[in-house]
């Protein structure tokens, strides 16, 4: 069985477009990746999305351009951090540590996904916040679960209590579900990618997601190219605990994400707000196209699916 690969100039494309195109963080991640880069660019890109309490902000997630601390870009600071296996006297980790516990709504067990006052910046409508005050206060696995996985990593038993309220909310949460939203679902993967995540937590989430994740998956390629979870966004490792029984689902989608790579190298959007603050959309799909675009070489490098690429 002949298995596509990513050919050099399809690869040499897309770090062109990464180059003179993407955000720095994202040039500086690639060039950490690919080219054996120091991680120091990667640390000083994201100290631009930082704020004075130790949050993250600023458009890190491009639909909400925001200057203000969130736990939505937060969390994407986090994912970055772990990524570089940075450690926990870095400064950039300390102060987001602290800016989660300032934050966490120890009553619910949980964090705002967003604080109020974005809503009068440039943001997708998907982040419009009047009517649904409720629905934001309410405890929600995105990205409640994915920051407890951080706090796992940086904290380790300085904070027990701490650790065992939000484990026992998300682990509750999730027994209680019937079927997962893909972003939840997207954030309780990204806690069981947690090392020190002890085995007392991590066997009944994964337990329950193996129960859910076929209800969320969209595993006919025709719907790939709309706005969904493909099978690559949960099985994004060949040793993910979770590619039994979806291999075949697993390779049709590598075939996927090689072939509908742009001239350019980019990868294209299956989203947009250009309605609704269209000068802003125009910077904010600049974005993410380095985002994605990255994030696709990422895995295909997991995958071993890059011509020539160790």
């Amino acid at each position: 069985m002949t298995i596509t690969m990513l050919t050099k100039p399809a690869f040499d494309a897309s770090r062109r477009f990464i180059e003179t195109t993407a955000r720095p963080l994202e040039i500086a991640r690639f060039q950490h990746a690919f080219d054996g880069a120091s991680a120091t660019p990667v640390f000083d890109a994201l100290k631009k999305f930082r704020n004075s309490d130790g949050g993250f902000g600023h458009a890190l997630e491009p639909d909400l351009r925001a200057p203000e601390s969130s736990a939505l870009c937060t969390s994407i600071a986090f994912e970055v951090l772990r990524s570089i296996r940075a450690s926990s006297d870095q400064a950039l980790v300390s102060d987001g540590i602290t800016y989660l516990l300032d934050h966490l709504d120890k009553g619910k067990g949980c964090w705002r996904i967003i604080p109020s006052s974005p809503e009068q910046s440039p943001h997708a409508p998907w982040w419009n916040q009047a009517g649904r005050e409720k629905e934001l206060d309410a405890f929600s696995l995105n990205p409640t679960a994915e920051l407890l996985g951080y706090l796992y990593d940086y904290l380790g038993d300085a904070q027990r209590e701490i650790l065992s309220l939000v484990s026992g909310q998300v682990i509750d949460h999730l027994q209680g579900l019937e079927k997962i939203e893909m972003h939840d679902l997207l954030c309780c993967l990204r806690l069981l990618q947690t090392n020190t995540l002890p085995e007392e937590i991590d066997r009944p989430i994964r337990q329950k997601l193996n129960q859910l994740i076929d209800r969320t998956i969209s595993y006919d390629p025709a719907q790939w190219k709309e706005y969904g979870l493909r099978p690559l966004q949960v099985v994004d490792d060949p040793s993910s605990p979770f590619i039994q029984g979806r291999q075949a689902s697993v390779a049709a989608n590598l075939e996927y994400e090689i072939s509908s790579q742009n001239v350019d190298g980019s990868l294209s959007l299956s989203w947009s707000w250009r309605g609704a603050f269209p000068n802003d959309w125009i910077v904010a799909e600049r974005d993410w196209s380095g985002i994605l675009t990255l994030d696709k070489l990422l895995l295909l490098k997991r995958f071993h699916r890059i011509e020539g690429a160790l």
